[in-house]
């Protein structure tokens, strides 16, 4: 095909060319065409199955995970005094490795399996490494028949969350391990990384965590009105 051929059919039939190209290295872990698939098809399921029931973060606290400890002792030829610290530097694929071998059993058995959060009917997963290179996983999660927000019965969606999220910390003194785990993990605690300065009046700054934290206590889940909090980006419900 000519230069000129090209060009009138990008003309004529531009639409049914486009879907007949094809990129290259779009096989090649990190490269921009690689992603670009991806992407594409996140998209095509959003579109194709509406916005994702739940969208979840796993991280894998290496520091203080025993079972990554063990791990990297066994696989590693390492003085029985290395800490978990320099062993998770010292052999970052190890960490990775074990991690995604842990992420995959609990996704199967507890999300897929166990139906923790109701029967998923499509999911799609993604790891990423932080700059220290420790990996974690952002998920996409659908579930079948799940109540959608702004759409369904405010009641619906509120029972339905009711039923699968809770921010209670548990009791120290029945739950002693779970208050523990609670406490540790699923406690926001502001740094650097999260707090910015805003201006709040002539000459006068004030410093608020970028992530809306501390959130407002509320005795019940509430649901906010859909298009006003998506305009001022704020969370939507409040638990």
């Amino acid at each position: 095909m000519t230069a000129a051929q090209f060009v009138d059919q990008v003309k004529t039939n531009g639409e049914l060319l486009e879907k007949r190209l094809c990129t290259m290295m779009n096989t090649v872990r990190g490269s921009n065409q690689y992603w670009y698939l991806r992407r594409s098809k996140v998209k095509r399921m959003i579109a194709e199955f509406g916005s994702p029931t739940f969208f979840r973060t796993f991280s894998c606290a290496e520091y203080t995970s025993e079972d990554i400890r063990e791990y990297l002792h066994k696989v590693n030829t390492v003085p029985p005094s290395y800490n978990t610290g320099k062993l998770c530097t010292e052999y970052p694929v190890s960490v990775s490795r074990q991690f995604s071998l842990k992420f995959n059993e609990m996704f199967n058995k507890v999300l897929i399996k166990g139906q923790v959060l109701g029967p998923v009917s499509e999911f799609y997963y993604k790891k990423e490494y932080q700059a220290r290179g420790a990996p974690h996983y952002h998920c996409l999660i659908w579930i079948a028949n799940a109540p959608v927000v702004g759409e369904s019965r405010a009641e619906d969606v509120v029972r339905f969350l009711d039923e699968r999220v809770t921010c209670s910390i548990p009791n120290k003194d029945t739950c002693p391990q779970l208050h523990e785990i609670v406490t540790r993990y699923q406690l926001h605690k502001c740094s650097n990384y999260c707090k910015k300065k805003r201006k709040f009046s002539k000459n006068v700054f004030v410093t608020k965590c970028k992530f809306g934290f501390p959130h407002p206590v509320s005795e019940e889940t509430v649901l906010k009105n859909v298009q006003q909090s998506m305009k001022a980006e704020k969370r939507i419900y409040h638990l």
